[in-house]
């Protein structure tokens, strides 16, 4: 499933050659109408993607469901669905294989914990029930979120929509206290860095989150004494600043794609705020006697304008595809026993004003939730399938204009959850902060194929002195396309790398934002572009690497994905790192970030005869016939002294892999092997003549004639 399909009208444009090859799709030009099938990308092309939820009179969801069985409007026109996917997210191996899992089809969940309308103890109880929940409950493929909600801050983010369940748990762990862990992912991913390169996770951490509830109760109870009013009126007031906090929500979460599930854990207000209660007697004395004035008609009817308000809240929630399901936590136990609270609870409250918050997103009250889990169960089988339709819209040009969708099944007693519309695209400047952190956010976590700037990276593991290795990371960013549309004498490079190991935890990343002043440097970047290194701390293990870039003036943004292995170093086993091409620096921009451990090397050891106008590449181009450096690096090859007994061999592959040719290889130089079992030759590999143009991959073989221990690397490299 390809990420340029959005239904907030975000287009991404494929621009010509593919970073990773196998694991980016190309570009494809279509001469013929599309036929319906999966909703996969194709270039240039502005698709509307529509997650649709189907279930029966009983709320169980509705399988087998094909194409034919639905009718899609657009203002009330019918439209041509182009591409249909079919997920059923409660089956074990999702998706069909070679295929990844449409993004609008996966459940995000943001839950919502509410400091205002709660009690401290019932905010204690829910938050040890969402981290089961979120540790246990959710699906494989789920992404979920972590957010707050206080009258004095709004809705705050801790933790963006993520598949790592460590990092949202501990979220979850320290929300509320006033010492929160510094968090310097501005994407928010990373909520605790302690959890970090084989830190303790929340799994490991439940005598350290016993030990913090005393200080969460006392902070929550420093919150709820700022809360409490005499005045009905300031009480209105704090209603309506929560309205308006979600409403703002809402608008936001239009930034991410697919449906967005919000689990709102609060006690509710007061539902005479919103329907009114019953006139005392002096008040009914005061209506026989025609002095109505006397009476305050918002306390006796509940306010007629707050429940406008409600209103048109519900309706951008719809048009976001966002849903609201509000749990009571009123009556959550916290250690066995009911709670025992001075202030008794208030049936009207709770049934009025969840009520009004959820009916208007499509959601419902879940009650008695000191089961969160079991509570949401429903919730979750009712979403478990989830069908995607795609359709190609006629845009009117008028950035932010909505359309009204309308999605029709002919199935008997169907019941159909969808979004009400979608906007047309606004462009990257009129967008907030948070929607720019949320719509990076959301490439990064589903690896939408965004190619607008075709960023190349390299990533390779060292040994350190320690457990852990040293991933100097080189990202290539094109000049040309991070320039293009840009009209301003200043931008901002944004670069962002997240290293998740196979558990989908975050084990190490690094952020960076860099002011570039185009009146000295346009020049350059056109004729070549930044070369930016950073560096990584891992433990052993294998990773998915997840390297994004923007322009931070114009939006246009590159994602480059795929996997790193880093070996146990210290367990002194023969290991032959891939190859790297070396080329001329010529007219790049050399940018260094600091390293993300005290472990790290701070760039890339290699081994040039001391000439430094030689550095490496992500992905060379090394034309047919023509000679070019290569370093290679091998550890623990036989004794030190046998560095003399090395033999080297080399095959040209093409891009599937296939044995194209052998390589011309020869020994420039050596370096004298280190303590750690290190050593780096210098070759000089020469590209047989004839050779046609596309990738190509460079496989050595490094052996020890001493020890017969053997090892083979490649790396990629283009021939123009």
């Amino acid at each position: 499933m390809a990420g340029v399909a959005r239904v907030s009208m975000k287009v991404f444009p494929l621009l010509g050659a593919v970073v990773f090859a196998g694991l980016l799709p190309g570009a494809g030009t279509a001469q013929e109408p599309p036929q319906p099938g999966p909703v996969r990308e194709s270039a240039e092309v502005a698709l509307v993607e529509v997650p649709v939820r189907v279930t029966d009179r009983d709320g169980r969801p509705l399988t087998g469901l094909s194409q034919q069985d639905f009718t899609l409007l657009d203002d009330g026109r019918p439209q041509q669905v182009v591409g249909f996917d079919a997920i059923d997210l409660a089956e074990k191996v999702q998706p069909a294989s070679g295929e990844t899992l449409p993004p609008a089809a996966r459940r995000r969940f943001l839950i919502l914990f509410d400091f205002s309308f709660a009690r401290p103890k019932s905010v204690v109880a829910a938050r040890r029930a969402a981290r089961e929940l979120v540790l246990h409950g959710l699906g494989e493929n789920d992404l979920a979120a972590v957010a707050t909600y206080s009258v004095e801050r709004g809705v705050r983010l801790l933790a963006t929509f993520s598949s790592d369940r460590a990092q949202v748990a501990q979220a979850i762990e320290t929300l509320g206290l006033e010492a929160l862990p510094q968090v310097r992912d501005p994407l928010a991913f990373a909520f605790d860095t302690s959890t970090l390169r084989g830190g303790a996770g929340p799994n490991g951490s439940a005598e350290r989150g016993s030990s913090r509830v005393g200080d969460l109760v006392d902070a929550l109870q420093t919150m709820s004494s700022l809360h409490r009013a005499r005045d009905d009126e300031y009480a209105r007031g704090r209603v309506r600043h929560l309205v308006q906090s979600f409403r703002d929500l809402a608008q936001t979460l239009d930034a991410v794609e697919g449906r967005k599930d919000v689990i709102y854990l609060s006690e509710g207000f007061s539902g005479r705020y919103l329907v009114g209660e019953r006139e005392t007697s002096q008040e009914r004395q005061w209506l026989i006697q025609g002095e109505q004035w006397k009476v305050d008609a918002d306390k006796r009817f509940g306010s007629s304008s707050l429940r406008g308000e409600l209103g048109e809240m519900g309706e951008i929630f719809r048009r976001s595809d966002t849903v609201i399901h509000a749990v009571d936590i009123a009556g959550i136990r916290t250690d066995g026993n009911a709670e025992t609270e001075a202030v008794p609870l208030d049936p009207a409250r709770i049934e009025n004003s969840l009520y009004e918050i959820t009916s208007g997103t499509g959601g419902e009250v879940f009650r008695n939730a000191n089961d969160l889990g079991g509570q949401l169960s429903r919730l979750m089988s009712q979403t478990s399938v989830v069908y995607v339709l795609a359709f190609r819209p006629d845009r009117s040009g008028r950035e932010g204009r909505f359309h009204k969708l309308q999605v029709r099944v002919a199935a008997p007693g169907a019941r159909v959850s969808a979004r009400a519309g979608y906007y047309e695209r606004r462009g990257f400047r009129q967008l907030t902060p948070l929607e720019r952190s949320l719509s990076a956010a959301d490439v990064i976590a589903n690896e939408v194929p965004v190619r607008d700037i075709r960023t190349r990276v390299l990533a390779t593991p060292f040994a350190t002195s320690e457990t852990v290795a040293a991933v100097p990371v080189l990202l290539e960013i094109p000049g040309a396309d991070f320039l293009e549309g840009e009209k301003g004498d200043r931008t901002g490079l944004e670069i962002y790398v997240y290293a998740n190991d196979q558990d989908n935890r975050l084990a190490d990343y690094f952020v960076q934002t860099i002011g570039i002043d185009l009146t000295k440097s346009r020049e350059r970047l056109k004729a070549g572009g930044f070369k930016y290194y950073g560096e990584l701390v891992l433990p052993p293990g294998t990773y998915r690497l997840r390297a994004l870039v923007r322009n931070a003036d114009t939006g246009r943004m590159g994602l480059s994905v795929s996997s790193l292995q880093v070996p146990a170093f210290s367990a002194r086993q023969p290991y032959l790192l891939p190859p790297m091409f070396l080329e001329e620096k010529g007219e790049w921009l050399q940018l260094q970030g600091s390293s993300s451990g005290a472990a790290g090397t701070a760039g890339y050891p290699v081994l040039g005869l001391g000439n430094e106008s030689f550095g490496p590449a992500a992905l060379p181009e090394v034309p047919s016939g023509t000679a070019s450096r290569v370093c290679l690096v091998a550890y623990h090859f036989g004794p030190v002294s046998g560095a003399e007994a090395l033999k080297v061999g080399s095959q040209i592959l093409a891009e599937d892999g296939r044995p194209v040719s052998e390589g011309t290889l020869s020994v420039l130089g050596k370096s004298t092997p280190e303590p750690d079992g290190k050593r780096m030759l210098l070759l000089s590999f020469e590209a047989p003549p004839g050779l046609a143009p596309g990738r190509y991959g460079l496989r050595i073989f490094l052996q020890d004639a001493a020890t017969g221990q053997a090892r083979q690397a490649s790396a990629p490299f283009l021939v123009p």
